[in-house]
C-alpha cells in the first residue's frame, strides 16, 4: 500500500515520513472491501460465479412456458441428462472454499499488519497471505511491524508483486492492489500490473480483484486535460455508460462529439472535465473489465503459437485489416465511382459480384453493380469496435477527418498508458496492432483458420433453433477464442465500488471489488475447435451450451458489443434481468463500515 509518488498534498505515506494507514475511513474501506471479497468466495460462492447453477434449467422452463412460436419445441429438445451433466461439470469447476482455504496477495507498505490483521479476523490463515514490497524503507519498517505481531507463516516478500506473479505459478483467490496512485500512472505502472494479473493467470479461475486508485492531481490544467482526454476517449464509443446509478446509451446518442471547441454543451470532453470524479470512476471499472475480457487474453494468445490454431498466423495481416476500421477507404473519397472500383480492386467486375466483407457499400456505375469495402466500421458502429475507436481518437492509427488529432501532451500521456497495456515484459509487440487484430479476427472470416472457418460456415439458421436472437457465427467466434485465450468475465451484479478521502488527506480514492470468473464450465462444455460443430449437431448439447452462454451475455449486456453480440437465448425480463452495476458509494469520514451511506457519485451523461 505504499504510494511512492509525491503530489501537491505532500509526500506519499512511507516508512520514512512516518505516515500511517490507520485512519478510520481508510480502515472502513479496508474492512468493507475485504469482507465482501471473502464472503463472495465462501458462503456466497455460487453467487460469485457468473452463471448460476440453476440457469440452464431455468431457461428451459421459461421457454417451455413461452407462447412464442418455436420456443417450447426448442426447449423440449434440451434433455435433462445434459442439464444434470452440465450442473455437475459446473459444480466441479466452481468448487467450494472456506475462509481458511483462501489465498491472498497484497501490497505491504510500511504497515503490512493493517491488512493482515483484517484478513485474519475474517478467518484467513496467515500461511495463505502474501505481502509484497520493494521500497527499502518500507521493507525495513514492514518487517518490524510483522515481527511485533508474532504470527507464524506470514509471507513478506521483498519483490514487486508483478515480478512474483510472472515468476511463479501461484494463483490467488484474492488480489488486493492498493496502488494509492492513479490509473494510469507512468511512474507506478498501475495499468501494467492489472494486465499482468490477467495475462499470467494470477487470479484463481473464480477470484476477486480489489483495486484502489487515487484521483490524479487535476488542479494542474495539463493533468486534467490529459486524464480527461483519455477517459473521454475511452468512454465515448461504449454503447452504454453510467449515469446516476443506471446505464444509459452512450454519448453519441445525445449529440455529443468527443471534442467540440465551438459548443461546449455538445463536447463530451468538457463534460468529463466538469464531472471528472464520476467519469474517472467509471473509466477505472470499464478499463479493468476490458483488460480481463479482451486485452490480456489477446496478448496471451499472440505471445504463443496458439493464435495459429484459430487464425491466420500473419499477425500483421490481421493488424492491417483492423486498422482500416478507423478510417473510411480513401479511394472512395471524392473519386469517380468507376475509377474508385479500379483503384480498390485493380479491375472491373461483373454485375452483382460481391467483394470484401460486411459492412459493404453498393456502388452503381451504369450497368455495373458491385460491393466495395468502405472500411470505417469503427466510425459507423463504435460500440462494436470500442477499443479501436479509443486508440484512433488518441492518435495511434491512420485516421480520417472523423477524428481530431490530439495535442502533443495528450498523445504523449496516452502513449505511456497504451504501452502498459501489453503487460510485462515490455516490448513484446505493439498493443495497438494486437487490439486491431482482435477486432479483425471477429469481423473478417478470411483471417480464420480452417477449423474456425468450419465453425463460421456452420449452418446456424438451419441447424440451430431461433430463440431470442437469431443464431449466427457470434456463437462460435468468442467461445473458440476463449477456449485458448482464457478470458475472465466480471461478475457485474456483485461488484462493489467506493470513493473515500482518508482523514488528513485531500485526494479521493476509488476502490473497486470485482469477482472474476473464467467460466470454463461454459467454454469447456464444448469440444475443442475441430469438434465443435459435431457438438452443435447434437441439439440437446447445443442448447445446453446456448442456455448457459445466455447468462454471460446478460451479465455484460450494458458493457460492450465487442463480442457475443446477439447471443441471447431468452428475452430480458424480471426472471432474466441484465446485470446492473451498483453505484459507487461515498464513504463518510470516520463512520464504521456498517454505518456508511449509499450516496453515490455521478456518472456519464
Amino acid at each position: 500500500m505504499n504510494d511512492q509518488s509525491a503530489t501537491k498534498f505532500g509526500p506519499a505515506p512511507s516508512a520514512k515520513s512516518g505516515s500511517s494507514y490507520k485512519q478510520p475511513t481508510k480502515n472502513s474501506a479496508r474492512i468493507l472491501s475485504l469482507a465482501h471479497a471473502v464472503t463472495l468466495l465462501t458462503v456466497r460462492r455460487d453467487e460469485a460465479a457468473v452463471v448460476p447453477a440453476n440457469y440452464v434449467a431455468k431457461v428451459k422452463a421459461a421457454l417451455l412456458a413461452s407462447d412464442v412460436l418455436g420456443d417450447a419445441e426448442a426447449a423440449a429438445a434440451c434433455e435433462q441428462s445434459d442439464i444434470s451433466s452440465w450442473q455437475d461439470f459446473r459444480a466441479s469447476s466452481v468448487g467450494t472454499r472456506t475462509a481458511a482455504e483462501l489465498t491472498v496477495a497484497y501490497l505491504a507498505g510500511p504497515e503490512p499488519s493493517n491488512d493482515l490483521l483484517a484478513l485474519v479476523a475474517l478467518g484467513l490463515r496467515p500461511e495463505n497471505i502474501w505481502a509484497f514490497e520493494i521500497d527499502p524503507q518500507a521493507i525495513a519498517t514492514g518487517m518490524e511491524d510483522l515481527k511485533a505481531l508474532g504470527l507464524r507463516g506470514v509471507k513478506f516478500v521483498p519483490v514487486s508483486m508483478d515480478d512474483y506473479l510472472i515468476g511463479t505459478p501461484r494463483r490467488f483467490d484474492i488480489i488486493y492492489f492498493d496502488a494509492c496512485g492513479p490509473l494510469p500512472s507512468d511512474k507506478q505502472k498501475t495499468i501494467r500490473l492489472i494486465v499482468d494479473i490477467f495475462k499470467y493467470g494470477a487470479l484463481a479461475p473464480l477470484g476477486v480483484l480489489i483495486s484502489n486508485f487515487s484521483r490524479p492531481d487535476i488542479s494542474k490544467p495539463n493533468t486534467l486535460n490529459d486524464y480527461a482526454s483519455l477517459v473521454a476517449s475511452y468512454l465515448f464509443p461504449k454503447g452504454f455508460v453510467e449515469a446516476e446509478g443506471s446505464m444509459i446509451e452512450g454519448p453519441p446518442v445525445y449529440g455529443y462529439k468527443l471534442r467540440n471547441p465551438t459548443n461546449s454543451g455538445e463536447c463530451f470532453l468538457s463534460k468529463v472535465e466538469a464531472d471528472f470524479d464520476g467519469h474517472y470512476g467509471a473509466f477505472i471499472t470499464r478499463q479493468i473489465m476490458d483488460i480481463a475480457e479482451i486485452v490480456a487474453p489477446t496478448v496471451r494468445l499472440t505471445s504463443s503459437k496458439l493464435h495459429k490454431v484459430l487464425f491466420d498466423e500473419d499477425l500483421e495481416k490481421a493488424a492491417t485489416r483492423g486498422r482500416r476500421f478507423a478510417r473510411f477507404n480513401p479511394a472512395l473519397s471524392g473519386a469517380d465511382e468507376e475509377d474508385a472500383v479500379e483503384q480498390v480492386f485493380g479491375a472491373k467486375f461483373e454485375a452483382d459480384e460481391v467483394i470484401g466483407h460486411a459492412p459493404e457499400a453498393e456502388i452503381e456505375v451504369g450497368d455495373l453493380v458491385t460491393d466495395v469495402e468502405t472500411d470505417g466500421d469503427a466510425i459507423v458502429d463504435p460500440s462494436f469496435f470500442s477499443l479501436v475507436w479509443t486508440l484512433a481518437a488518441l492518435g495511434f492509427y491512420e485516421i480520417d477527418e472523423n477524428f481530431d488529432v490530439p495535442s502533443t501532451s495528450v498523445k504523449n500521456f496516452a502513449r505511456a498508458w497504451k504501452n502498459q497495456l501489453y503487460g510485462s515484459p515490455a516490448g513484446g509487440g505493439a498493443i495497438e496492432d494486437l487490439i486491431a487484430a482482435f477486432y479483425a479476427w471477429r469481423h473478417d472470416k478470411s483471417l480464420w483458420s480452417p477449423a474456425m472457418k468450419a465453425i463460421g460456415s456452420f449452418p446456424y439458421r438451419e441447424a440451430m433453433p431461433f430463440l431470442c436472437d437469431i443464431p449466427s457465427e457470434e456463437l462460435g467466434f468468442y467461445p473458440a477464442f476463449a477456449q485458448l485465450a482464457y478470458p475472465t468475465h466480471p461478475n457485474v451484479r456483485e461488484a462493489r465500488r467506493w470513493r473515500y478521502v482518508a482523514e488528513g488527506k485531500t485526494t479521493p480514492m476509488f476502490l473497486d471489488v470485482i469477482a472474476f470468473d473464467e467460466c470454463r464450465y461454459v467454454y469447456d462444455w464444448l469440444s475443442a475447435m475441430h469438434l465443435v460443430t459435431n457438438d452443435w449437431l447434437d441439439r440437446s448439447a447445443q442448447l445446453t451450451f446456448r442456455f448457459a452462454l445466455d447468462a454471460i451475455v446478460k451479465e455484460r449486456r450494458w458493457f460492450g458489443d465487442d463480442f457475443l453480440y446477439g447471443c441471447h437465448a431468452v428475452g430480458e425480463d424480471h426472471m432474466f434481468p441484465t446485470s446492473e452495476l451498483s453505484q459507487r458509494i461515498d464513504l463518510p469520514r470516520g463512520q464504521p463500515p456498517h454505518e456508511s451511506n449509499n450516496k453515490g457519485s455521478t456518472g456519464t451523461p
